[in-house]
């Protein structure tokens, strides 16, 4: 009796263990893993288990502190129904999801991490945090190629900010990316949509792609190629 009254408040309860099968992870691809539960010193209901994928950010884009004003979910995922862990039983529980576009990649001060939740008796208990990579090699490619034409980051760039939720992207968190070269040219693009819009500005001049995942990238990039001076 005394165990079980202890459990429910938090002393000698069941243990979680997450794992990722990788720990780098691509967009818009499934992710796989397992939660292992570890039985505490009495039996206990775990009514819920889920595990949220979260991202911080500031608010304001003039705040460039290393303190993260916002944490977001980006997705919530419940994994499993009701269920009964014995005292020192283990249970292992697969689970999968495919990462949406608008999570942001990992870049610079910009991490990700998942985080494992049990409701045990109908109380919530936030048990294991840890980050991850999240990686997108179709950004990269994008980035390879403005970077053999003499562009890089500035020290903005890659840095989520709060925006309003939209139908693409349901988050608060906009990843965009800022790209200069030493003609004074930019680039600006939003990367945490699946399809997106790059801006390039040369001598006051503004040119603009659309960029489609579902097409060549190089073809899309070669009408760059001629308007960019490196």
């Amino acid at each position: 009796m005394f165990e079980k009254l202890f459990s429910s408040i938090g002393i000698g309860s069941s243990k979680v263990n997450t794992i990722l099968f990788d720990n780098i992870v691509e967009r818009g691809k499934e992710v796989k893993g397992e939660v292992h539960i570890f039985g505490g010193k009495a039996e206990q209901t775990i009514t819920e288990i889920y595990i949220h994928i979260d991202t911080e950010f500031n608010k304001e884009d003039v705040d460039m502190t290393e303190f993260r004003h916002i944490t977001e979910p980006i997705l919530e995922i419940k994994i499993t129904d009701p269920v009964v862990i014995q005292p020192n039983e283990e249970k292992l529980i697969p689970f999968s999801f495919v990462l949406p576009y608008y999570a942001p990649i990992t870049f610079k001060e910009q991490r990700i991490h998942i985080q494992t939740e049990l409701d045990i008796n109908f109380f919530n208990h936030p048990v294991e945090d840890h980050y991850f990579i999240v990686k997108d090699s179709f950004i990269d490619e994008i980035f390879s190629f403005f970077r053999e034409r003499g562009f890089h980051h500035t020290s903005k760039s890659g840095l989520c900010r709060h925006k309003f939720p939209t139908d693409d992207n349901p988050t608060h968190c906009m990843q965009a990316f800022h790209l200069t070269n030493g003609q004074g040219g930019k680039i600006y693009f939003v990367g945490n949509d699946r399809n997106f819009d790059i801006y390039v500005s040369e001598n006051d001049h503004i040119s603009h792609l659309s960029i489609n995942r579902d097409e060549d990238l190089y073809k899309q990039l070669g009408n760059f190629s001629s308007t960019i001076r490196s």
